[in-house]
């Protein structure tokens, strides 16, 4: 193992912030991911870099003195970096893929993909945010490879400079209803007959521009709809919509005891899959590989749900 400039990225970091996971997020790591190699380069030099004191991780005497090497050394090399335009980023893959991720029905299947398409990386670190601007974010700033992201009609994705995409799958919305609802019955349900029903809806981020997607969706169809609740998990909707409320979710969600899932007819609220690549990558290159991995992944969960399969087999 040799001194990199990934070390130094990772012992800035935590000097500046503090905090290991503060640093891992600033980084686009995982915590285990940063701690992991903060400790590699600690048993590399054969000194203690950082100890904890009163509830933040300053530097030690050794590390304080790699730092001040790091605040003229790394600004050098990440100009350098920039001069050559990471000439073989393209071609030659890091040992560690960083990934940012949306709740989608592909994240269980990301780390695999990419492995399939580059066996030479040895780690995929995922970041899981539900805000796909802060992922796309994450790839302007040269902080992750690639992101699975999602946007909806009226409501696109804006890429950043040097940001490609590629769509991996286009899919419905499904309505979750109280078992015994009234209109569980039915095969589809129409938006407006839910007009005077109680929602609830899960998430932040990018569920926040999903949520306004939603309301006008709504008004277009001519109502206002009542969101009584909002929570922070679909497992927490679930639990609303057993006690009687009516909620959304993506069709390859399972269903759950109490719970009927039904598609809405029209189609009136899809989204786009998106796969997000920084074209200075080694992503560009093989990037037609991975949507297609990514795109056959989606298709096999949606076979395992019951309620998306029948709506597949019927559109």
């Amino acid at each position: 193992m040799h001194l990199d400039v990934h070390h130094l990225r990772v012992v800035r970091a935590v000097a500046e912030s503090g905090s290991l996971s503060r640093a891992a997020a600033a980084l686009g790591v995982t915590q285990p991911a940063a701690s992991a190699q903060l400790k590699r380069l600690e048993q590399l030099l054969g000194y203690q870099l950082f100890e904890r004191r009163g509830g933040i991780v300053v530097p030690t005497a050794m590390g304080d003195l790699l730092l001040r090497r790091i605040t003229s050394v790394l600004p050098q090399m990440d100009r350098l970096l920039e001069d050559i335009g990471l000439a073989n980023g393209a071609d030659l893959p890091p040992s560690t893929a960083r990934v940012g991720a949306v709740c989608s029905a592909v994240v269980a299947h990301l780390a695999s993909a990419i492995s399939s398409v580059w066996p030479e990386i040895d780690e995929t670190t995922i970041v899981h945010d539900d805000d796909s601007d802060g992922l796309l974010a994450l790839l302007e700033e040269g902080r992750a490879e690639c992101a699975m992201v999602k946007d909806y009609p009226g409501y696109e994705l804006t890429l950043p400079r040097a940001v490609d995409m590629a769509v991996v799958a286009v899919e419905p919305t499904f309505v979750m209803l109280p078992e015994h609802h009234p209109l569980a019955c039915n095969a589809e349900i129409e938006l407006t007959d839910l007009r005077d029903a109680n929602w609830v809806l899960a998430g932040n981020g990018t569920s926040a521009v999903f949520t306004e997607f939603f309301t006008r969706t709504c008004a277009d169809a001519g109502f206002v709809p009542d969101i009584t609740h909002m929570v922070s998990s679909q497992p927490m909707a679930q639990m609303v919509v057993r006690s009687g409320a009516v909620g959304l979710v993506q069709p390859c969600c399972e269903g759950h005891a109490g719970v009927a899932i039904r598609p809405l007819r029209g189609e009136v609220l899809r989204r786009r899959h998106v796969l997000a690549w920084r074209g200075d990558t080694f992503v560009a290159e093989r990037q037609e590989k991975l949507v297609a991995a990514l795109s056959e992944a989606y298709w096999s969960e949606a076979e395992r749900s019951p309620a998306y399969r029948r709506y597949l087999s019927c559109n």
